[in-house]
């Protein structure tokens, strides 16, 4: 199945090579069905726990939530904050 996927921050150096288009556009990733937003983290190589928020179709998941065919998938890394 094929899912379009957007990285944002420091996720962007584990875009594809091969992908076409520039660092911050969205890109294509063919998957086997079933798959989930944890998988799609393991077939980019990002290491654990750099991946702290998900969207698939612009809503909220868990990065355990499945994936179907077309689907958005917006990957975010942790963010820094200081204090108030």
């Amino acid at each position: 199945m094929n899912v379009e996927i957007r990285l944002y921050g420091a996720l962007r150096r584990y875009r594809p090579s091969d992908a076409p288009g520039a660092a911050h556009q969205s890109f294509t990733l063919d998957l086997p069905p079933g798959s989930s937003v944890d998988d799609v983290s393991l077939r980019l190589g990002i290491p654990d726990g750099f991946v702290t928020a998900a969207a698939v179709n612009d809503q909220a998941v868990d990065t355990s939530a499945l994936l179907a065919e077309s689907d958005r998938v917006s990957l975010f890394p942790p963010s820094a904050g200081g204090r108030l």
